[in-house]
């Protein structure tokens, strides 16, 4: 394995590690050492490749930030041509295993808890949350424009989409015995099916058309 090859292996393997201690202890116990133990390195590896906890913390919050991102475009990039099926393949995202398991739910409002107060963190969290949003709402109105729902404010629909979604990740963390993946997008498409009840009512496959 080349030397960046490594360098980027052990990176990633130090992020996984601080991700699982988060999801474990939360932020008020979490040390390098205990990133070290779960990564089955040394604290000594540890501090080479991230000079404090901080900046191990950051770009665990980056990471994050851009394995999200990704994930959601990928979906994009595959989803059919129509903006109901693109939009719900976005909703479809947001509740994939990869992205809204317990653990990595867990973490996000880790993160997003002391946002308010590191301006780092802030800023990764704002620039998600705010491409989401423009992609949502771009979608949002291009049904509003060809679909002929008159009235119908795109940026409510989008806003109130985002809401819904953080509010059942929300539901995901503190209550999985109440609700799953499945129940949550069952909830997004009822509010779908309420701002465009022509492509949604159906399969968004068969609807679109």
């Amino acid at each position: 394995m080349a030397r960046a090859d490594i360098k980027q292996h052990r990176r990633l393997q130090l992020i996984e590690a601080t991700v699982g201690a988060i999801a474990a202890h939360g932020f008020a116990d979490l040390t390098l050492a205990e990133v070290a133990r779960r990564a089955t390195l040394s604290q000594g590896i540890v501090n080479f490749y991230f000079t404090s906890k901080e900046e191990l913390l950051i770009a665990t919050l980056a990471h994050m930030v851009e394995e999200y991102d990704e994930f959601w475009h990928g979906r994009l990039a595959r989803a059919g041509a129509s903006p109901a099926e693109r939009l719900w393949a976005m909703v479809e995202a947001d509740f994939d295993p990869v992205i809204a398991s317990r653990k990595k739910v867990t973490v996000w409002y880790a993160f997003w808890g002391e946002a308010r107060w590191r301006p780092e963190y802030l800023r990764l969290c704002a620039r998600l949350s705010d491409g989401y949003f423009e992609q949502t709402r771009a979608l949002c109105q291009d049904l509003v424009e060809t679909g002929g729902y008159a009235g119908t404010d795109p940026d409510l629909v989008a806003r109130g989409l985002n809401a819904i979604i953080d509010g059942l990740w929300l539901d995901i963390l503190v209550n999985p015995k109440g609700i799953d993946r499945t129940l949550a997008k069952q909830t997004c498409r009822a509010f779908l099916v309420h701002a465009f009840p022509r492509h949604f009512a159906l399969d968004v496959a068969a609807s679109a058309a």
